[in-house]
């Protein structure tokens, strides 16, 4: 038996190199044989024939769970060395090799050396240049099922717009819809690398089996499936009334979340691309990337951030190497008298300018996996937060659920259980907690403006030695927690609330306070509430059923309003799963499910929304600490009232400033 291949008889010499794998020819039963050869990944004027005749393709795959256990062949000087792959890596060689000629792919399991973390850091920052640069990039979905191939046939019907209304109206075709639907929930699609390999693809295909499709065509009937489904929810209407799907109202989940969806938003709107389409300019902050993509999963908790590195704005990555080539260094052009140029050398020389000063800002942020994973959340977050001068990002849950265990994750570290929609076991998605308050960042302009113009004070840093957990921020208590309502499991407005929130005739429209804090006073997309709420939410009263409780979730797949419907769909996105308060001050509030009477309502500088703290005391040293429980809507204080009411309450005008130290 031949000794398992070595990486020693392929060695990476330069930063800039890569090994492409060459599959030889074969077919069904083959073993498959390839051999490994290095090239550059940007080809020098003065380089050899060789570099020029290495183009390749890039495999974009699921790794999947078990062991490496099936086995290649990868050939040096003609003795084969076995590797060992796990099985889906070994289904899509077996399908994507062709029977007539080799094909040159790069693979990440196979081209970097795995168990070489200097190695691994160096080539995860090339990781953007290898997919751009690739011919092509293969998206293996997975072997066929019952249902793949009809899936990826009805494709070319959905993107044939002259046919396409037709098609939905068609109510010959849930299965069709359904087997798309399915393809979409394939786990391919919630892997967080998979956003830069498509992303920045030249061109890209997505086989499953044998079948086939153009990644442009699949994205196209993704969208229009989206669209059509999201307005008029025809399609899963259709559904419900086949006998094929049991009549289940809600088969389909909610389209919108699916990770193929998501995806397909995600990659068409990162980058603004010349005709050709190469990358211009990045579209997005990190902070940004991390909070807008944290339903795509990692299978290691550091990648969560290096997986949309060079993805983001104003960001650049180097490995965590010794010996290795620097990169190559922005130099200032040469100053030259304008006289001495003409018009377009002006506007050349500005635009190099420009692009230097650019580079000179952008942050750098170092790849190391050996580096503890709670050590990168803090990097990212003081890029972040030091940044800009905001921290809304400690009111978004971005943080992977086995990335940090519970016992040891600070509560300024939100995690994804947090997150407004999970997957139910049929991997479709369905609401499990309300929005979060601050809304997506990078849309510039925020929702609310609760800490005025103030950004984070010089007082905002992390603890060092025995307080590594702890952040330090500055801001002031402005109210606390008299009254708690339950929470609102499953986006049930409780009878309880009704009456908390002043609305006891209900006959009358519901107050003012009332109506606006269920939708924290605000529209879909953080617009001002239409005029109709009020109306709406009387209407949604006199359909409950429950006792007096209002059912959102009832009332929006079977009402009778679409009026009403869209009122409750906001009211979801708020209440789901927080409870109502009412402060000390009497102001009527939504705040975190586990928030308890007496804590602290607080403004931080920097945040957008208020807070909820609970003061602590450490048993060992007798300090006192505060927990992060989370954002909160507090009616009247929502957009900088705050600092007015303050200095009210203060004996000589001045806010009570505080340096809270947040566990």
């Amino acid at each position: 038996m031949s000794d398992d291949y070595s990486y020693k008889s392929c060695p990476l010499t330069k930063s800039n190199h890569i090994r492409v794998l060459t599959v030889r020819q074969g077919g069904p039963g083959d073993s498959i044989e390839c051999t490994l050869t290095t090239r550059p990944l940007a080809i020098p004027e003065s380089s050899s024939p060789i570099d020029q005749v290495l183009p390749y393709e890039a495999l974009s795959y699921y790794w999947g769970s078990g062991d490496a256990s099936l086995k290649i062949k990868i050939y040096t000087e003609g003795f084969p060395g076995p590797f060992w792959v796990r099985p889906n890596l070994h289904a899509a060689l077996n399908q994507l090799r062709l029977p007539d000629r080799p094909r040159r792919l790069w693979i990440d399991a196979i081209c970097i050396n795995q168990g070489d973390n200097d190695e691994k850091n160096a080539q995860v920052s090339l990781m953007s240049e290898v997919y751009s640069k690739a011919t092509s990039v293969c998206v293996w979905l997975g072997e066929a099922s019952p249902d793949s191939n009809l899936a990826l046939n009805f494709i070319s019907r959905i993107v044939n717009l002259d046919d396409f209304d037709r098609l939905v109206a068609d109510r010959r075709t849930p299965q069709e819809w359904a087997a798309l639907s399915s393809l979409m929930r394939r786990t391919w699609f919630s892997r967080r690398w998979v956003v830069q390999e498509i992303a920045l693809a030249a061109r890209a295909t997505l086989y499953c089996g044998d079948a086939y499709v153009d990644w442009s065509d699949f994205a196209d009937a993704v969208s229009l499936f989206e669209a059509v489904e999201s307005e008029s929810h025809i399609i899963s209407k259709s559904i419900m009334m086949s006998d094929l799907f049991d009549h289940i109202p809600d088969f389909l989940g909610e389209i919108k979340f699916l990770g193929a969806t998501r995806l397909v938003d995600a990659t068409s709107n990162l980058f603004r691309k010349s005709k050709n389409g190469q990358v211009l300019e990045r579209l997005l902050s990190l902070e940004a990337l991390i909070s807008n993509l944290s339903a795509f999963q990692a299978s290691r908790p550091h990648d969560v951030i290096y997986a949309v590195l060079n993805l983001a704005k104003g960001m650049r990555t180097s490995a965590a190497t010794s010996n290795k080539e620097s990169l190559v260094e922005a130099q200032s052009p040469v100053a030259t008298e304008p006289s001495d140029l003409s018009l377009h050398e002006q506007k050349l020389k500005k635009l190099a300018t420009r692009r230097f000063k650019q580079a000179v800002e952008e942050n750098r942020f170092t790849i190391d996996y050996k580096k503890p994973f709670f050590d990168v959340c803090k990097e990212f977050l003081r890029s972040t937060i030091k940044g800009d001068g905001f921290m809304d990002i400690i009111c978004r849950p971005w943080v992977p659920e086995d990335g940090i265990p519970d016992t040891e994750r600070p509560s300024w570290l939100l995690n994804t259980s947090k997150t407004a929609w999970g997957m139910r076991p049929d991997g479709n998605y369905s609401r499990a907690n309300a929005d979060t308050l601050v809304g997506p960042p990078g849309l510039g302009k925020r929702n609310y403006n609760a800490s005025g113009n103030f950004k984070v004070t010089e007082s905002w840093k992390f603890g060092e030695g025995l307080k590594v957990r702890s952040m330090y921020v500055e801001g002031f208590v402005i109210d606390s927690i008299q009254k708690k309502k339950p929470y609102a499991a499953d986006g049930i407005i409780l009878n309880e609330w009704l009456s908390a929130g002043g609305w006891t005739d209900m006959s009358a429209l519901p107050p003012d306070e009332f109506w606006r804090t269920l939708v924290a006073d605000r529209g879909p997309n953080g617009v001002n509430p239409p005029t109709f709420y009020p109306r709406a939410c009387k209407a949604a009263l006199n359909q409950s059923v429950k006792g007096g409780h209002i059912s959102t979730s009832t009332l929006v797949h079977n009402g009778k309003s679409t009026i009403v419907a869209k009122f409750l769909r906001r009211v979801q996105e708020v209440i789901w799963m927080r409870r109502l308060i009412i402060t000390e001050h009497e102001f009527l509030g939504l705040a975190p499910e586990m928030s308890k009477k007496r804590d602290l309502i607080c403004i931080l500088y920097g945040c957008s929304v208020p807070v909820v703290l609970r003061r602590m005391v450490d048993p060992v040293t007798d300090e006192e600490y505060f927990t992060f429980i989370g954002e909160c809507y507090v009616h009247g204080i929502m957009d900088g009232e705050a600092f007015a009411l303050a200095r009210s309450r203060s004996e000589n005008g001045l806010i009570i400033r505080k340096v809270f130290e947040l566990r």
